[in-house]
């Protein structure tokens, strides 16, 4: 499925590390380990991956949206709607790019 292969980054992260077993409060932790833990091309990939999702909400393409929704969904049990897809990726994004 395309959906599966344009997002397999974005669903290994999810599955990995904002899986149901993962409280909000821990989240930017778990974003700070995959950052600093993983290879530095899968962190490059998830935000390649992300501005593809970015694309997604800037065209309002709720239908693929949902596709990937559904495909994160699968595994880690978290469910990132529509409306709360921008809020996600500024998330992931300004941990990802902050050092601290």
């Amino acid at each position: 499925m395309e959906i599966e292969r344009k997002f397999k980054t974005l669903k290994y992260f999810v599955d990995g590390y904002y899986n149901q077993s993962i409280d909000d409060h821990e989240f930017d932790d778990m974003i700070r380990e995959f950052r600093d833990e993983e290879p530095e091309s899968l962190v490059n990939a998830l935000r390649a991956e992300l501005a593809e999702l970015q694309k997604l909400i800037d065209n309002g393409d709720r239908e693929t949206f949902k596709k990937v929704e559904i495909l994160l969904h699968d595994n880690s049990l978290r469910y990132i709607e529509f409306e709360d897809g921008q809020a996600f990726i500024n998330r992931v994004l300004n941990v990802l790019d902050n050092k601290n």
